[in-house]
């Protein structure tokens, strides 16, 4: 996200709006939920076999941890198709969460 914002939780987006103008630029629904779900998994000690339901998105080192796997491994599962994340630029890769559940239950 952008380092001028302070703030991102001021940003209301009404149902079934997925971007909105914000300070004069046009700010994705999307975008905010996984930087609110990176802030919040780096800001505390979140239990990662444990994740409250509203966090959809995890960084690599939490999913690593979610899946009891090292992050070279998913690093590698990427490489080979298994498992995909989303990239953003200069930022760590974050992993949505239902892709994880659906991997977790094919590997069981």
């Amino acid at each position: 996200m952008y380092k001028k914002w302070t703030d991102i939780n001021e940003i209301y987006f009404p149902d079934g709006v997925r971007s909105v103008y914000y300070e004069g630029r046009r700010v994705k629904k999307v975008d905010i939920q996984i930087e609110r779900s990176f802030l919040e998994l780096m800001s505390s000690d979140h239990d990662c076999s444990n994740l409250p339901d509203h966090i959809h998105y995890l960084p690599r080192k939490q999913a690593a941890e979610y899946l009891g796997l090292s992050e070279s491994t998913l690093t590698r599962y990427h490489e080979k198709g298994k498992l995909t994340w989303i990239t953003r630029r200069n930022r760590t890769p974050i992993y949505k969460r239902e892709a994880l559940d659906i991997f977790k239950q094919k590997n069981q």
